[in-house]
């Protein structure tokens, strides 16, 4: 597991590790201060559930400290602030590990660490967090992580991109990226670099984020036992509300070849140029791929080649590949795209296939309560159809339902038909317009139609340009 928080092999860059080093030598403390109020207004909108760290301090227990108590956290956090630092106690995570399902459990990789950290750290974090957010900007493709943004919005681009080249007559060939541990693997000095170099940061607020960065460590814990403290050289803390803003930083100057359009949400990232002649439209996606890698190279992050995809939009595959670390990457004929598979001829009919199936799979799980003979009342059966099976359905259907054939649509709205006989016990020869009335439902495609309209009402009034031009 120590593994796994370290940094990829690379060479220093000069300007990195004196940039690093200088940080340090401005002594221009902090003008900030915390209130109480501001700590009283963070508690009191944090989860009750949530699980502490090694502190055992709950939010549901700060939810009940005096003000006297507040008034000296203000005190803590404002010094911490003035002097940079980050307290060496607030670094420590422990670490559950969840089992994949369906992986070898003896592997460690076949385990998902979840990392509890101090409840005190989580805390002062969101105060950070809303100095860092005036003076980082993610770049308009990263969708993640970002008011009036989400994976809707990103496929509702990636889906308009590809229509429009359909409708040009072009081809549009594609990769689909794997960056290996990405938020593992952030190289610390180079993060310290660019949020010196790159924003408009303080000084004292870039030493902080260093002071936050460095001295971590973690242990594991399987039931009450603990595993010795280990460190951690590289990444960005995982539970920490300051870590999706440090690393979409962090890859904001990932260089863009002027024929390639991208779409980033998170870590992952995809690459796409479309021309009319399909071995031009190839050339400039290698020519992007070749600019990735040399940057990737630089700021030790890796690209795992085994599991990049590559596919054509609009026409069948060529002998011509693409090459990522000299490995050929085979053109497939799907490819998988944040929860959404997408065909190269964009008729979605392995999508509905997939999503309708683990529809059936949800339903068949919940049969014991969403029987007409089961004892819940008929209310709350539709709310669990609304909440575990519904959205199973429709998830993405803003983008890909202008897609979807007319038999397609239908085997979705069978699904919805089906499980709303099952759950009422109506009789075989009701019509499914009378059950959907009963039950206070709409067809799929009404309820798409719906969603797709508030979807562009809400995308024409945004405050950022890029979700505006959606609606257009």
């Amino acid at each position: 597991m120590e593994d796994q928080f370290t940094n990829n092999p690379g060479e220093n860059i000069q300007e990195a590790v004196d940039t690093y080093t200088e940080t340090n030598q401005d002594k221009t403390p902090s003008q900030e201060f915390i209130t109480p109020k501001q700590i009283s207004n963070i508690i009191n909108k944090l989860p009750n559930g949530k699980a502490p760290g090694h502190d055992n301090i709950t939010n549901k227990a700060l939810k009940n400290l005096p003000n006297n108590i507040l008034t000296q956290l203000a005190h803590i956090f404002t010094a911490c602030l003035r002097v940079a630092y980050f307290p060496k106690t607030w670094k420590r995570a422990i670490i559950i590990m969840i089992p994949k399902p369906g992986k070898n459990h003896s592997k460690p990789e076949s385990h998902r660490p979840i990392s509890l950290l101090p409840t005190m750290s989580k805390l002062f974090e969101k105060l950070v967090l809303k100095s860092l957010q005036k003076c980082i900007k993610p770049r308009p493709e990263q969708h993640a992580f970002r008011e009036g943004h989400s994976t809707t919005t990103q496929l509702v681009q990636l889906f308009k991109d590809l229509k429009n080249n359909k409708s040009e007559k072009k081809y549009t060939a594609a990769t689909f990226l794997d960056i290996e541990k990405a938020f593992d693997r952030v190289w610390h000095m180079g993060l310290i670099h660019k949020l010196n170099k790159n924003t408009d940061l303080p000084n004292y607020t870039v030493k902080l984020i260093k002071s936050f960065l460095t001295g971590r460590s973690f242990q594991i814990r399987v039931d009450d036992q603990l595993s010795t403290e280990r460190t951690i050289q590289a990444g960005v803390p995982q539970g920490s509300c300051l870590s999706p803003i440090l690393y979409t930083h962090y890859i904001n100057d990932l260089p863009l070849h002027p024929q390639v359009k991208t779409s980033i949400f998170a870590d992952d990232t995809m690459f796409h140029a479309a021309h009319r002649n399909k071995r031009y439209a190839i050339s400039h996606l290698q020519k992007q791929i070749n600019l990735t890698l040399d940057w990737t190279d630089k700021w030790r992050l890796k690209i795992n080649a085994a599991k990049t995809e590559s596919i054509i939009f609009g026409g069948k595959p060529t002998k011509t590949k693409i090459t990522v670390r000299n490995q050929t990457t085979n053109w497939k004929n799907k490819v998988k795209y944040l929860g959404i598979t997408i065909d190269s001829k964009l008729h979605m009919h392995q999508h509905v296939k997939i999503a309708t199936q683990k529809a059936k799979g949800a339903r068949t799980s919940l049969y014991p309560i969403l029987n007409n003979k089961s004892p819940i009342p008929l209310k709350t059966k539709i709310q669990i159809y609304n909440m575990y099976i519904k959205p199973i359905i429709l998830y993405g259907s803003v983008a890909w339902a202008p897609q979807i054939s007319k038999s397609s649509l239908k085997k979705m709205e069978v699904v919805q038909n089906t499980t709303l006989r099952q759950i009422t016990g109506m009789h075989y020869l009701t019509r499914n317009e009378a059950i959907q009335r009963s039950a206070n439902l709409e067809p799929l495609s009404v309820t798409i139609k719906h969603a797709t309209q508030t979807f562009y009402y809400k995308a024409s009034i945004s405050r950022y340009q890029h979700i505006q031009k959606l609606s257009a």
